[in-house]
């Protein structure tokens, strides 16, 4: 069930209805409560059997497995007893996400070196393991609850329902944002009430979403598909046309699906974490990554890179840390040597990074004009650097990677190539949104009086947003990228 389709808006509104009007219509406030939490559960089971019911096993079993950890984790009074909890916990989730996920990657690069040591024979082992929809997501939020008893930030659910509905909050179950137990459950016990909904703020996500995902991201994809499915067909011009298409892809895609998931979220009284913060306006690797997917890198930084060492020992461990976050993280998005060498590529310019501010940019304090220009410069090299990257990211193979990559730099003009006008539209109309999104959205939620937020402006541009989604709207319902990972 994709948010862009017509059945998810007759389930939301059904889900809507009885959250608001027939169970909020329940007087006693406990008993009410209570009802909520079990009806949004099923819901939220509901919402994802429509992809594959038996997967909702799996939910099940890491969900019981995690409540009862929680539960022995803190009641234990020795030390060893919770690190033993806590790693029959971490070994079940990223079991499941290892096998589901990297089976066929390994049993794959057995048989490539099987075949090269034994010159073309070897052993052919093959597994067709179907990946679930949204495990790599769901077992995080599972992992982080876990850890963080463990650590002491927070006592145990002490219901089961509750805990079950803060993993598989159908909002955003399937490709996040990541949420913490921490942040989610405590909402999860409040009394919410429908004159409290922020309904310009909840509108604005939903449709800034829809459109990001409709309009934008779908129809550059039929630019980004073709370049990179033929990359051998298309000179530099067409490739670098579609490297920069898919980074505005699967930038509207998947920012697009976090807008929804937070738009969601707030009809139902809910409050979601940002996952994107205008990423393209960086003008470092280490700002892109505080923009970027920011739910999996504060994930990736609280309870990977710090409990590694962070940046709190030497420098060679400092960078080693580094490292291997980002390599893990790369890994995180699919069993791929190209996403590897993705994450890899992400943890040495985050080291390179480093290492020219403490030993460069440090040294010089630009200003005026040379400041401008050389702002302009550090944004043009990230932003180069990350659509190189995206290549990866998003090529077949590797020899697919390495070709577009070297024709982007060693100029072939293999065909008259046009650039498409609604390339550069869809272009000109992500670098507005991003240099008006982020203020527009602090003064929404603020409540602020400004011209955006009146009634007739506001009817305006929702009215623009649902014209340009049924104008430009396809009628296959492609599914989220984000949702493969």
């Amino acid at each position: 069930m994709i948010f862009s389709t017509p059945l998810f808006l007759v389930f939301f509104i059904v889900v809507f209805a009885i959250y608001w009007f027939v169970l909020g219509a329940i007087k006693n406030d406990d008993t009410r409560l209570k009802a909520r939490i079990i009806f949004l559960l099923l819901a939220s089971y509901y919402f994802y059997m429509s992809w594959n019911p038996m997967f909702i096993l799996l939910i099940l079993f890491s969900t019981l497995v995690d409540f009862i950890a929680g539960k022995e984790i803190y009641k234990a009074t020795s030390k060893h007893k919770k690190k033993f909890f806590l790693i029959l916990s971490l070994v079940i989730n990223l079991g499941f996400l290892a096998y589901f996920k990297y089976v066929n990657f390994f049993l794959d690069t057995v048989n490539q070196v099987s075949g090269l040591v034994s010159d073309g024979g070897g052993t052919n082992f093959f597994v067709n393991v179907i990946l679930p929809v949204g495990i790599s997501f769901y077992t995080f939020q599972s992992m982080c609850y876990t850890i963080d008893i463990y650590n002491d930030k927070m006592k145990p659910s002490k219901d089961f329902f509750e805990f079950s509905l803060y993993v598989t909050f159908f909002p955003q179950l399937v490709a996040g944002p990541i949420v913490r137990a921490i942040d989610f459950i405590p909402q999860l016990k409040a009394n919410n009430y429908f004159k409290n909904i922020n309904f310009q703020l909840a509108a604005n996500y939903f449709l800034l979403g829809l459109v990001k995902k409709v309009v934008i991201a779908d129809n550059i994809a039929q630019i980004s598909d073709v370049i990179f499915a033929n990359p051998e067909q298309h000179g530099t011009l067409a490739t670098w046309v579609g490297v920069v298409s898919y980074s505005i892809q699967i930038y509207c895609d998947f920012s697009g699906y976090s807008d929804m998931a937070i738009g969601v979220a707030a009809l139902l009284g809910f409050k979601l974490m940002e996952n994107f913060n205008m990423p393209y306006n960086a003008t470092d690797i280490t700002m892109f990554w505080r923009k970027w997917h920011i739910s999996l890198s504060t994930w990736l930084r609280d309870y990977l890179f710090i409990p590694l060492g962070g940046s709190r020992c030497s420098k060679p461990m400092y960078y080693r840390n580094l490292m291997i976050t980002m390599l893990l993280g790369g890994l995180w998005h699919g069993a791929s040597w190209n996403f590897v060498i993705w994450g890899g590529l992400h943890g040495g310019a985050l080291i390179v990074h480093k290492l020219y501010k403490t030993k460069v940019s440090s040294k010089f304090n630009f200003t005026g004009i040379t400041a401008s220009i050389y702002t302009i410069f550090a944004w043009l090299m990230t932003m180069i650097f990350v659509m190189v990257t995206w290549v990866f990211f998003r090529a077949q193979t590797l020899a697919d990677s390495l070709y577009m990559i070297k024709k982007m730099f060693v100029f072939e003009n293999s065909e008259n190539y046009v650039v498409p006008l609604f390339f550069v539209l869809l272009l000109a109309l992500t670098v507005v949104g991003h240099f008006f999104g982020t203020k527009y959205f602090d003064k929404v939620e603020q409540k602020q009086d400004h011209i955006f937020s009146r009634p007739v402006v506001q009817g305006l541009l929702f009215g623009l947003a649902i014209f340009m989604v049924l104008l430009f709207g396809s009628d296959d319902n492609q599914a989220f990228i984000y949702f493969q990972f």
